[in-house]
């Protein structure tokens, strides 16, 4: 506990994780687990090597120029919280239209929470997004300190989600089975494709229409601008993945003109392999309304009932304005498991807000 607590035993520093040494990284997953204890005490606790591959290659995306920054208490010599912050690189294909974003993630362990650390912190996020011309801050939290002190900075939550997760021992796979079968009798010039990694001969046309659909997501009130998967992009990360263990499994469906009508995507980590992460899934506009969606979701299930014997559970993530896709979910069984917000300020709001601390 944290009876003595002085916050001038604080120290925030920049983490350079290439750098690390073995202490710096046992402090780090010291903190880890007691925040797993804090916050997910019932998912699996991922193992201290993947953890440290895992950061080093967020460290050097090629999208996202993130910025990492240990919390330190010095009194006790202790991790007690993490920063990560950034914006898009100017060589992203995203950066153009979203170059006025800075992204933050701000978690201390509770016990630390609401004694003038989480101040210190945004003043040094506020320095980084003037000297690197960001105008908008954007930060998210499915806890209520986190939410209660987003909304203390001035940041308005522009969109609300959930995370639904599906317990697989509760799914009627009799209307899986059924919603399988009726893809293609609703579409019998359609041809279904499961991939582990995307053919070189259609990245090019899955990206678009990856991009595209990605960007129908309702995103609320947040300012920002389309973002654009490339084949580079999704090239690099397949290979982080492949380096890190992980099957990434893509369903798509090709129309008889050669257009990529609709998709879905999964992914299994080895270091939680009771957990199944639902990912993207998205019909294009003009190809809707014939159970494209239903089609692919249930060709997914049944391949991780058959392909993955130790998933218990999927877990997937959808705003709480995305009805039609919260409409399918909640028809295969989907329950919601946290519910979090997205919220955002400006540069000028922060500013004013540390001028009052």
């Amino acid at each position: 506990m944290t009876e003595n607590f002085d916050v001038d035993q604080i120290q925030i520093k920049k983490a350079d994780l290439l750098t690390y040494t073995k202490e710096d990284w046992n402090l780090y997953h010291e903190y880890r687990k007691i925040r797993h204890c804090e916050a997910n005490p019932d998912d699996p606790f991922v193992d201290n090597e993947t953890t440290e591959k895992s950061l080093i290659m967020q460290a050097n995306h090629p999208e996202f120029n993130f910025q990492f920054a240990a919390v330190l208490d010095s009194s006790s010599n202790k991790f007690v919280g993490r920063v990560v912050y950034g914006g898009f690189r100017e060589t992203s294909a995203s950066y153009e239209g979203n170059k006025h974003l800075l992204q933050f993630d701000l978690v201390l362990l509770k016990e630390y929470r609401n004694k003038g650390i989480e101040t210190e912190v945004m003043k040094q996020i506020y320095e980084y997004g003037k000297k690197n011309n960001h105008s908008i801050l954007i930060s998210g939290s499915d806890e209520d300190d986190g939410k209660a002190f987003l909304k203390e900075i001035g940041a308005q939550t522009a969109l609300s989600g959930v995370e639904n997760r599906l317990k697989l021992e509760e799914v009627d796979w009799n209307m899986i089975e059924t919603w399988a079968k009726e893809g293609p009798n609703r579409s019998p010039d359609t041809e279904l494709k499961q991939v582990y990694s995307i053919p070189e001969e259609v990245l090019e046309k899955y990206c678009k229409v990856y991009t595209e659909t990605l960007n129908q997501q309702p995103l609320g009130d947040l300012d920002v601008n389309d973002i654009i998967y490339s084949p580079e992009l999704f090239r690099e990360t397949e290979k982080q993945r492949t380096a890190l263990g992980r099957k990434h499994i893509t369903f798509y469906t090709v129309e008889p003109n050669g257009d990529i009508s609709g998709l879905t995507e999964m992914l299994f980590r080895p270091e939680r392999e009771s957990l199944i992460d639902q990912l993207l899934t998205g019909v294009q506009e003009k190809y809707r309304g014939r159970g494209l969606g239903k089609w692919l979701k249930a060709e997914m299930l049944l391949k991780v009932k058959k392909g993955f014997p130790k998933a218990k559970i999927v877990t997937t993530g959808n705003a709480t304005t995305n009805v039609p896709m919260l409409s399918i979910n909640d028809r295969l069984g989907f329950k919601p498991h946290k519910e979090g917000i997205t919220a955002q300020l400006t540069l000028e709001s922060l500013e004013k807000y540390l001028e009052n601390k």
